[in-house]
């Protein structure tokens, strides 16, 4: 599900779309509705946290809860065809490593406990 959407289905909820959807900007997907934030053609934006937590020029003012929210996950799996499947399998338990956590968390995600 698009970010807008997941943005106007909060707004919804706490009763703030009817009072800002006349000044909301589309943008086509998420890294373009930073970049307009950060050139400063709109003054707040709704972003993942990982996209704001690559750019030097915005600050997160808000932090919608995660009871708020879906849970957005990126499921991870070796092709049943692969024609390197061990390989596969020792990325896939990599990235439930130690390093790869603290990667995703280095970049705004929530790594699974």
């Amino acid at each position: 599900m698009p970010a807008g959407l997941y943005a106007k289905a909060w707004l919804e909820k706490i009763g703030l779309w009817d009072a800002v959807k006349a000044r909301v900007v589309p943008a086509e997907h998420v890294r373009a509705a930073l970049a307009v934030v950060e050139s400063g053609n709109a003054g707040a934006g709704i972003v993942y946290r990982t996209d704001a937590a690559i750019s030097k020029k915005v600050k997160v003012a808000l932090e919608v809860p995660a009871t708020e929210v879906p849970a957005i996950r990126y499921p991870a799996a070796v092709l049943k065809d692969a024609r390197h499947p061990a390989e596969g399998e020792k990325f896939l338990r990599w990235l439930s490593g130690g390093k790869a956590r603290a990667i995703f968390v280095k970049f705004g995600f929530s790594p699974l406990p």
